[in-house]
């Protein structure tokens, strides 16, 4: 079976600049303990030249379960760590991969669902705020207190469409 480190090379370059906040190369690297043009090398399809052992750390880094470097080469996609059968961010649903990226990888601090009309089906608008997965309690609540006014304005911008709708 041919195993496609070009393919592999994407997806994990891929998955590093989907990371929010977004790591480096030299990021990478450095968590790594190896040098910048190692992860170069992996993203570039020279995965074969790196060690079986620094292509899984790389994965683990980015979430990715174990046998998720084998999967990509053998043509399959990663697996999120703690990912169940429906590998979806929400089950049953559909979103564009970058969104169901963000769900898996981060914790969701704060949503709100935002009526854009007066009637049930005008639509709505979901926000969802997020923070890292291990943030601290303080990083949570300095999150949360800046979201405090765009969540404000959000509530304002729903209600002027609500005015909107009626005249």
């Amino acid at each position: 079976m041919d195993q496609d480190f070009a393919r592999l090379g994407e997806q994990l370059k891929a998955a590093r600049e989907l990371k929010r906040p977004r790591i480096s190369q030299s990021y990478v690297a450095a968590e790594l303990g190896v040098g910048r043009s190692t992860i170069y090398k992996m993203e570039s399809g020279d995965g074969a030249k790196v060690t079986p052992t620094t292509l899984l750390a790389y994965a683990r880094l980015l979430g990715w379960t174990d046998d998720s470097v084998d999967r990509v080469l053998a043509g399959g996609d990663p697996v999120m760590a703690g990912e169940g059968a429906d590998q979806r961010a929400v089950p049953g649903v559909e979103l564009p991969p970058a969104v169901e990226y963000e769900l898996r990888t981060g914790k969701v601090l704060d949503y709100q669902v935002l009526n854009l009309g007066p009637d049930e089906g005008d639509g709505n608008l979901i926000v969802f705020l997020q923070g890292k997965k291990d943030a601290t309690p303080e990083e949570v609540e300095r999150i949360v207190a800046r979201y405090r006014p765009v969540r404000r304005r959000l509530r304002s911008i729903t209600a002027e469409s609500d005015e909107v709708a009626e005249s």
